[in-house]
């Protein structure tokens, strides 16, 4: 299967990469590589009638696939990645298209960006680019093609540097010198992609004829916030600044273009975060010119939608934007946002997120290849990643979605990264039976307290965050092992657990204040990496209160007070709407939904009618002068609590092959939902004083719960 480059001899300077950007800059990095586009053509010729071409496609470290000059794919499918590694990424994935064409004949051209932009750019230290595929002909018969020598290759050096380009450095309208390509040594061993590939939606495109002679400037405000790849084209020679942001006032993404007479066409090769765009052109030609300028937004396909339709707009509101980031979010693997494009390693958001595609999408392949490569990552580094608390989460999600898609093929792929994952675990034991020595305590929210972020805390303020999370991981690792069989691992994390309950109760707990503390005073001990200095003191916050009534580390009478009194204490320091979520799932646990939840619910109203075009990042700047982004998910669990709360949706058997709804109306007059699952949408209508009807496609049994008054 072999992989091309350019040759060596003639592009020396184009030949190796660098790892990735985490821990790095691009200022850095072309300081010691050199920025290159390059692009690969050939024509296959046959003498029958093509009826499709099947494609495994991947290259090092970013793609873009045009067939007959229509653009068919970007890639390949991310690796994933954690901001402790900066090295390769333990796998590489090829991306798989499947096209109908007609003819005899077609083109092949791609466009491959040697080194990395954005965190989830991994390569493998060298550019490469692979091509696959098998074309089927009307005649019943077929025929293999794949990279090699024949393949032309050049660099387009109009791409001169990153978010610039300048077609007058190539002439005018004037094509690459193409060359042969070079076969070069397989070290990718590329994988095919879990998912199907992203969806390319042309979401905006406006023209405008710019006078001989002159400039201008305008805007261009899409309906929503999307990830976008800008599309510049002219008919003539123009420079063009086009700067792109969510929301006017906020900081800028710019890109800078210069065009040469005749035609020209320029596509980004990142992704911008955008709701708005700023457009300056200047005419440089001899005649007037006509540009366009467009904007493709890439995301997961969607085959199925759920919907959410009550009396109440403010939440019908809430649900459309938090089902809008939540599409936009799903890319190759869950962004955190598309301005930020964060690691895999962000798995507190991408545990959300796939709670949330429950109700928005059905489709959860998606999450299962997150859980899978994040696998990857903490067997790769012995059960070690940036975070500490998502770690621990990931566990959580491993279990959830095995509920929701039913795959015991997902938890046999996770085992041996489970196990590495205690046994790193056991050794942050000390000999109060508590974590005491981990190297951080991240992450618990995205807020200051005592002037430390909480992001990365000191031990007395992060420690009995951690230790729920673990407690929680010990009890979800019983039940994954129960499932598949392993029945001496469940009985000795059944019994861990137990004992860490007891443990954590007698460090954390203040009798005298009947809550949880935050964590010890006492000195650290072991690896140290992102740790302020500790302070002895003993502080009370919501966060491990949350977590210890939400995991049953206190009994349901204690848990029950301790939500009644943090939710109501306005001593205690906010909480963001990440961690909202564990407190929604608290709240409907004990049945304080009515009393609690839909209050916590309505602070989602106020910031969605601020702004309706992406989902805000928080309730208040975790510190001065911070800019939310408007297009994270990880605070969009109100499209999953709204209708787990309406519809009282209990998974009874895994895969959704049982499930058990227990209706409540709570403030609302009626509720429509429908739910998509893999065999099909459940449709689902209340109404006021009338039972609720609930139909589901074949292969769903449905239990009727006791219908509450309320309904």
């Amino acid at each position: 299967m072999p992989w091309i480059w350019l040759d060596k001899n003639r592009y020396s300077q184009f030949q190796n990469n660098t790892y990735t950007i985490s821990g790095t800059s691009t200022v850095e990095i072309l300081e010691k590589y050199n920025y290159c586009v390059a692009v690969f053509k050939k024509t296959f010729e046959f003498e029958k009638e093509i009826e499709k071409i099947k494609l495994r496609v991947s290259a090092d470290c970013f793609f873009r696939l045009y067939i007959n000059g229509k653009l068919e794919g970007i890639g390949p499918a991310a690796s994933g990645g954690d901001f402790l590694c900066v090295n390769a990424a333990p796998k590489h994935y090829a991306n798989i298209y499947e096209l109908d064409l007609c003819g005899n004949e077609f083109d092949v051209f791609a466009e491959v960006r040697l080194l990395p932009e954005v965190l989830t750019d991994y390569s493998r230290g060298h550019g490469g680019f692979y091509f696959k595929g098998t074309v089927y002909f009307k005649d019943g018969t077929s025929s293999d093609i794949e990279t090699d020598s024949s393949w032309f290759a050049s660099v387009n050096t109009a791409y001169n540097n990153y978010q610039s380009y300048n077609a007058k450095l190539i002439g005018n309208f004037e094509k690459p010198e193409f060359c042969m390509a070079e076969e070069i040594k397989d070290i990718w061993n590329a994988e095919d992609a879990y998912i199907p590939m992203l969806s390319l939606n042309t979401v905006k495109t406006e023209k405008i004829t710019i006078k001989k002679d002159s400039e201008v400037s305008f805007r261009i405000n899409l309906d929503k916030i999307y990830g976008v790849y800008p599309v510049l084209r002219s008919n003539g020679a123009c420079n063009i600044e086009l700067r792109t942001s969510e929301l006017e006032g906020q900081t800028e993404t710019a890109e800078k273009i210069s065009f040469a007479e005749g035609k020209n066409e320029y596509m980004s090769f990142r992704m911008h975060s955008a709701g708005t765009a700023h457009v300056m052109v200047e005419n440089t030609d001899s005649e007037d010119v006509e540009a366009e300028i467009s904007f493709i937004a890439p995301w997961y396909p969607i085959t199925a939608e759920g919907s959410f339709v009550t009396d109440n707009e403010d939440w019908n509101k809430i649900f459309d934007v938090c089902k809008h980031t939540l599409k936009i979010c799903r890319q190759t693997l869950h962004l955190d946002s598309t301005k930020h494009q964060e690691l895999l390693a962000c798995t507190g958001d991408y545990y959300i997120e796939s709670l949330m595609t429950m109700f928005c999408f059905g489709d959860m392949r998606l999450a299962e290849f997150d859980i899978m490569r994040t696998a990857d990552w903490l067997s790769a580094n012995s059960g070690r990643m940036f975070h500490t608390t998502y770690s621990l989460i990931w566990v959580q999600m491993i279990l959830d979605v095995y509920m929701i898609t039913g795959s015991k093929e997902m938890i046999y792929y996770c085992r041996d990264a489970l196990k590495q994952l205690f046994d790193r675990f056991e050794t942050y034991m000390g000999d109060n039976g508590i974590i005491e020595n981990p190297p951080d305590f991240m992450f618990v929210d995205w807020s200051v307290i005592d002037g430390f972020s909480m992001h990365h805390p000191p031990k007395y303020l992060g420690q009995t965050v951690l230790n729920a999370f673990y407690y929680k991981a010990l009890t979800d690792a019983a039940e994954i092992y129960g499932i598949i069989g392993d029945d001496a691992r469940k009985s000795k994390f059944t019994a861990r657990a137990e004992l860490f309950k007891n443990s954590f109760n007698n460090v954390f707990y203040d009798k005298e204040r009947r809550l949880y503390f935050d964590g010890l005073g006492t000195p650290y001990g072991g690896e140290k990496h992102y740790l302020p200095a500790n302070v002895n003191k003993k502080h009370f916050s919501k966060y491990p209160n949350i977590l210890a009534s939400l995991y049953g580390l206190a009994d349901e009478e204690l848990a029950v007070d301790i939500l009644e009194r943090i939710i109501l204490n306005e001593e205690l320091q906010d909480i963001q709407p990440y961690f909202t979520h564990y407190l929604l799932c608290a709240v409907r646990k004990y049945g304080l939904f009515d009393k609690y939840g839909v209050k916590l619910i309505s602070r989602w109203a106020d910031i969605v009618n601020e702004c309706d075009k992406g989902l805000k990042e928080g309730w208040f700047a975790p510190e001065e002068g911070y800019s939310f982004d408007h297009s994270h998910a990880w605070g969009g669990t109100p499209a999953y609590q709204m209708p787990m709360a309406i519809t009282g949706l209990e998974i009874i058997e895994p895969g959704m092959k049982i499930l058990k709804f227990s209706p409540n109306l709570y403030c609302l007059n009626s509720a429509k939902i429908n739910i998509p699952t893999k065999m099909g949408m459940i449709e689902f209508y209340a109404e006021k004083g009338k039972s609720a009807v609930i139909n589901a496609p074949k292969g769903i049994k449905i239990i009727r719960g006791d219908i509450s008054e309320n309904s």
